[in-house]
């Protein structure tokens, strides 16, 4: 992905004032401290403890939030933003955060409300137990409903009032209702965050990353279900919903369903609606949902598993570093989950060919395959799996250890003297090895934070390689001066102060990436101090040091390069105290003070 085309498309969405607004400062240390008054006040009402005052306190100081996108590759090339970019769906890292464990205490008491409507659906398995007992009556459409940009699209204001109304509508005890609400509040209100050295705040939504994001969105989302249900002239037979995703029958016409989505589209400002709506089968979640092909007079629906078109089956390859019954186990989930899903064998084989032949590419030899193939049938999914584990689950000691070869020998060597321990008995428990991921590429490679783009010179920027305009100290006449590349040698070379704008004009026979690993090297060890360019730029800062080509000829003698350096002296005025270079410069020839073999 093209680091230019990840930031435009970042800007495209954080430049909508309908729903950031743009800071000249982090606020996350003036909120950590509204939190800190909020906790005091629960803590002095007993209705939390000193410890978990701490742990909802998190980390000190708190860490910066992070903007950053996860690009959605499956959207149709027609809505990619640029050609090059698919949308990004918005992510802001909450993690250290100083909201990040109030988050959490919110979630405790919000979840168990939002699951609270009559179109809840947990996951795949409980949309499946729910279908499975749906008769239809003939000539019933299908239909699925997305909702466009749900999390950012939720109104602070309202989702406030939404949220208050459910917990008065599902009351509890000693759940602390006006506290919640202010905590809410606030976490949604002041959610400032970086991206790209830029501050922001949302302003309208909720940002996914926020634990309570899901449980948030699920209460608005039955609230507003339940008000344009109501306005509705004709209704789904069955109407299920996932988060944004909805799930339903429909048996009236085609036409009175249009009608029925322009009531939902009209219902809220913001909250619009896509939708399918076909006569025999439709994709929700993981699952196609199907009539029998074969029988026009069925009532009931078939389930098989569905594949995304961009769907590239990456699973865990075969040669990767992890524990070896991770393979197996990953074959055996996956035809669990197939098994679990599809209600026609037909279509449980059809999916289990498909496993099996994209996981061939991925290192799984065909012996290996048939052999879990034929563990998994015999084991008929995971039934005696769960029944051992159960009865063990008491007498089971794990050892947690980050996966690695010493991880491996640690655990075997324990197991081994713990056996020794009980030899000609049996051992009151077992030792199990329960590894942890370690560190992965992943983990040194991508970060939320947008790094800078650096070059390899540190502290150092390198001006644009286009025309440009230069302007003399003393005169301001200017010169147009065209690009000259860095690993351009035999050169005149122009470096500025962005602080100040102070200049220095140098020549050189090398590179001038190479001159300007030289001069930064002078900088940092501060040597060649006595002269100007050296001393300047110990008071101004390296970060401050911009360097561009100026001239260059590649048949210049060593005497021209030298008149050339001249000459651009002259013209920009940049001797001392104007710019940074010595009177003498174009005397001695210096890199910061005499040198030879330049």
């Amino acid at each position: 992905m093209d680091r230019a085309e990840y930031i435009n498309e970042a800007m495209r969405q954080l430049n909508d004032t309908n729903f950031y607004q743009k800071l000249t400062k982090p606020i996350y240390l003036e909120t950590a401290v509204e939190y800190g008054r909020i906790l005091q006040g629960l803590k002095d009402r007993h209705a939390i403890t000193g410890r978990q005052m701490t742990y909802l306190t998190g980390d000190r100081p708190p860490k910066l939030r992070r903007f950053y996108l996860l690009p959605k590759i499956h959207k149709d090339r027609e809505k990619w933003t640029t050609p090059f970019m698919p949308p990004g769906r918005p992510i802001v890292s909450d993690c250290g955060s100083e909201s990040y464990k109030i988050a959490e205490y919110i979630d405790y008491y919000l979840n168990p409300i939002s699951t609270k409507h009559p179109s809840y659906l947990k996951d795949t398995y409980d949309f499946i137990n729910k279908v499975k007992q749906i008769e239809l009556q003939p000539r019933t459409y299908l239909f699925t409903i997305d909702i466009d940009s749900l999390y950012t699209n939720i109104e602070t204001k309202r989702g406030l009032s939404t949220v208050k109304k459910w917990l008065q509508r599902h009351p509890q005890a000693d759940r602390p209702d006006v506290t919640l609400i202010q905590l809410l509040e606030l976490s949604l209100t002041k959610n400032d965050f970086e991206f790209n050295g830029q501050y922001f705040l949302q302003t309208r939504g909720t940002a996914m990353g926020k634990k309570f994001a899901p449980a948030y969105a699920n209460i608005y989302m039955a609230e507003w279900e339940e008000t344009v249900l109501a306005k509705c002239r004709l209704r789904p037979s069955h109407y299920y919903r996932f988060l944004d995703d909805i799930w339903g029958t429909w048996p009236h016409t085609e036409t009175e369903f249009e009608e029925f989505i322009v009531t939902l589209n009209s219902h809220h400002p913001y909250i619009k609606v896509k939708h399918i709506l076909h006569l025999a089968s439709v994709d929700f979640l993981d699952t196609t949902t199907f009539k029998d092909p074969g029988n026009d007079k069925t009532t009931t629906l078939d389930i098989r598993v569905f594949f995304k078109e961009t769907d590239t089956h990456a699973l865990l390859h075969k040669e990767s570093f992890h524990p070896q019954h991770t393979f197996p186990a990953i074959v055996k989930a996956q035809l669990t989950r197939f098994h679990r899903i599809c209600t026609r064998p037909q279509d449980f084989n059809r999916t289990s060919r498909v496993l099996f032949r994209v996981l061939r590419p991925r290192g799984y030899t065909r012996s290996f395959l048939q052999k879990i193939n034929r563990q998994w049938h015999n084991s008929i999914g995971t039934q005696r799996t769960t029944k051992r584990l159960t009865r063990e689950r008491g007498r089971v000691i794990p050892l947690i250890v980050p996966y690695s070869l010493q991880g491996r020998r640690f655990t075997h060597k324990i197991k081994e003297n713990f056996s020794e321990m009980f030899k000609g008995d049996t051992p009151p428990w077992k030792i199990i090895s329960a590894y942890r991921r370690n560190k992965n590429l992943k983990d040194f490679l991508v970060s939320s934070r947008m790094r800078e783009k650096k070059n390899k010179t540190v502290g150092v920027q390198v001006e644009p390689r286009n025309k440009r305009l230069v302007t003399c100290s003393a005169s301001r006449e200017g010169y147009l001066i065209p690009e000259v590349p860095l690993n351009q040698s035999n050169c005149v070379y122009l470096i500025s102060c962005h602080k100040c704008k102070k200049q220095y004009v140098g020549q050189t026979k090398n590179t001038i990436r190479a001159r300007l690993h030289t001069h930064s090297y002078n900088i940092r060890t501060h040597k060649k101090r006595d002269t100007h360019l050296v001393s300047h730029f110990l008071r101004h800062g390296l970060e401050n040091l911009r360097i561009r080509g100026q001239d260059h000829d590649p048949k210049w003698t060593l005497g021209q390069r030298l008149r050339k350096e001249r000459e651009w002296i002259k013209k920009l005025g940049t001797e001392f105290p104007l710019g940074l270079n010595e009177r003498n410069d174009y005397q001695n020839h210096s890199l910061n003070g005499p040198v030879t073999n330049q």
